[in-house]
This record gives C-alpha cells, sequence and structure tokens, in this order.
C-alpha cells in the first residue's frame, strides 16, 4: 500500500469545489467584459468604483432562482444602461 501522502505539505492541494467553480466563473466573466480578473479586486491605492459594483451586481444576480425574476433584473440593467 503506498503511504498517505495527503497531509504532506509539499504536495498542492485542488482548490475546493466551490472555490474553483467561483474561480471559473469569475474567469468567464471577466472574458465576457474583456477585463483582466484583477479589476473585479480593487487594490487600495485605486478602488474601481464600477468594477466593484458590476461584482456586486452579479453576485446577486446569480442568487436570483427565478428565471422570470431574472430576465426582469436583466431587462431593467439593460433600460438602465441605455438611458
Amino acid at each position: 500500500m503506498p503511504p498517505d501522502t495527503s497531509a504532506d505539505p509539499a504536495r498542492p492541494r485542488a482548490p475546493a469545489p466551490a472555490a474553483a467553480c467561483a474561480t471559473d466563473a469569475l474567469s468567464r466573466i471577466a472574458g465576457i467584459l474583456d477585463v483582466p480578473v484583477a479589476r473585479f479586486y480593487p487594490d487600495a491605492e485605486r478602488p474601481d468604483a464600477a468594477m466593484t459594483q458590476a461584482a456586486d451586481l452579479v453576485s446577486a444576480f446569480v442568487t436570483i432562482d427565478n428565471p422570470a425574476a431574472r430576465r426582469t433584473c436583466l431587462a431593467f440593467v439593460r433600460a438602465m444602461a441605455g438611458s
């Protein structure tokens, strides 16, 4: 039987499934917006309010379970963007 290396600090750990999913989602969103992922993490010297708000908006949007409510929300945001 091979030795148990699960507690080996030199062995790289796989990210937790939720963390990996969040990282993947953030990467896809950054790609769609054509911005680097780092833009979602404003630094203390130059906070980017619009990107912080966009991240908040996306976080809130993904918690909406009702598809009709998501469509209504998206329509509202698109209407506001066009005004």
